[in-house]
């Protein structure tokens, strides 16, 4: 009998153990259950409305009172080769940097603030701004072009506004515009978004508005939207303190021989459902400018009494006349639908874009080639008084590069005829805008990612 005793002790002690621990998670979960009910009271009085007030302002304050910035730096080396007149050749090599920082912030949901600013300059010192550069600084271009000082200049700064109106989205848009690198010419510049004009005919800085109407989902048309573009190239004032043959001038007074000088235009995304995109634009410039050159007397010659004049004639702007432009062009990006990997990554584009003239009957003039210090008058405008009609097409293909992981070939042509004029100031090449070519101008660019899309490098070469 006695060997009983201890396992009897022992289902007695693990029978007390147990009913301790029942004892003891009872009082836990009474515990956790008061913890729960008091956390539900806490919980009803919070005011949920009042905190998702305070996580907007949060979100509010981050956005508006912080700027985004981009860096995009370029350094680069240029060799510049000229044959004037058929026969004598000039030609130079040059360095330079040139620095673009973007801004974007967000201050609304519906409201959007971007801009940047630019700085290009050629490296050490020079004598651009002693050597009548009469365009050199020129509001129209002066970040696209090396400057004689190391000034950063304002690019683009403006807001875009989305509303609704009905069915249709919609944004308006005013300030300094973002119409440099456009579509199509981006993709030479290495520029993954493309800007908002048609690079073709339109590739400069200006001031205006934009009012984009999106009847994508109107429509059930992939894409579609039409923007309605207003632009000014000058301004017709006089400056506050501006002296007149009775004194000053009243401030800001209108300049009657300069007049405003205005574009407006439509801009149209016909069709983009990421493989094929169709853009097309017509607008009409009034007031264009014609530079008129007249002697410059700066003495008499104390024997003679004869005039002495400067090497450089003064100058002034004259309304000519009105132009007329627009332009279809055409984007693929992908041929066919998965026949390689090659054509499934590979750029085509097409365009063709026209304008024609309306002179006034004004006068340019310029400098007489006999060295007597006359002008000769040309009235009209591009050498014509009668209204002549341009055009341009242009042909791009940008593939990828067989040997190298994500670099890539492009290749690029245009043709201008006779009396082909286009707004491309802002096209980024030493020897000026390719796309404003009346002939030919042929382009091959090879662009190398080394650091990823951090650091790239490009060879390229520009015949026209």
């Amino acid at each position: 009998m006695k060997k009983f005793i201890a396992p009897m002790l022992i289902g007695a002690t693990l029978a007390t153990a147990a009913m301790a621990a029942d004892d003891s998670l009872r009082a836990e979960i009474e515990a956790l259950k008061a913890q729960m009910a008091e956390l539900k009271e806490a919980q009803s009085k919070v005011n949920y409305d009042a905190l998702k007030r305070q996580l907007s302002e949060v979100k509010a304050h981050d956005a508006g009172d912080n700027i985004k910035w981009t860096v995009d730096f370029r350094s680069a080396y240029d060799y510049v080769d000229y044959k004037v007149n058929g026969s004598e050749d000039t030609s130079n090599s040059i360095w330079t940097n040139k620095l673009v920082l973007g801004m974007a912030a967000q201050p609304l949901d519906n409201l959007v603030f971007k801009g940047s600013l630019g700085f290009y300059k050629a490296y050490g010192q020079n004598n651009l701004s002693s050597n009548g550069s009469l365009f050199q600084d020129f509001d129209w271009y002066n970040n696209e072009k090396p400057q004689s000082d190391n000034t950063i200049r304002l690019r683009e700064a403006y807001f875009l506004y989305f509303g609704q109106m009905g069915d249709i989205p919609y944004t308006a848009s005013f300030g300094r515009r973002p119409s440099v690198s456009g579509f199509m010419t981006n993709l030479r510049e290495d520029n993954d978004h493309a800007a908002s004009p048609v690079g073709h005919n339109i590739n400069m800085e200006f001031d205006g508005a934009s009012f984009m109407f999106d009847f994508e989902k109107l429509t059930d048309i992939s894409g579609l939207y039409f923007k309605i573009c207003i632009g000014r190239g000058f301004s017709d004032l006089k400056g506050s303190y501006s002296m007149g043959l009775t004194g000053f001038n009243p401030a800001y007074i209108k300049d009657d021989e300069n007049p405003n000088m205005d574009l407006v235009g439509l801009l149209a995304r016909l069709y983009d459902d990421g493989q094929y995109k169709v853009m097309a634009n017509y607008f009409i410039a009034k007031n264009l400018m014609g530079m008129d050159l007249y002697p410059n007397q700066i003495g008499v010659d104390a024997n003679t009494g004869a005039p002495i004049y400067s090497t450089t004639p003064g100058v002034a702007f004259t309304d000519v006349g009105d132009m007329d432009g627009w332009s279809l062009s055409v984007q693929v990006n992908g041929i066919g639908d998965e026949i390689s990997d090659f054509l499934d990554d590979t750029i085509f584009f097409a365009s063709y874009a026209g304008m024609k003239t309306k002179p006034n009957g004004n006068s340019g003039g310029m400098p007489n080639p006999d060295g007597s210090g006359t002008i000769i008058q040309a009235p009209g405008m591009l050498g014509s008084v009668d209204s002549e009609t341009g055009y341009s097409y242009y042909l791009g293909l940008n593939v990828p590069c067989l040997l190298v992981e994500d670099a890539r070939w492009g290749f690029e042509y245009n043709h201008g005829s006779k009396y082909w004029r286009s707004f491309t100031y802002g096209e980024d090449t030493m020897i000026g805008s390719k796309l404003a070519t009346r002939g030919d101008a042929y382009e091959v660019y090879y662009n190398l990612p080394l650091l990823g899309k951090n650091l790239t490098a490009q060879l390229r070469y520009t015949y026209i």
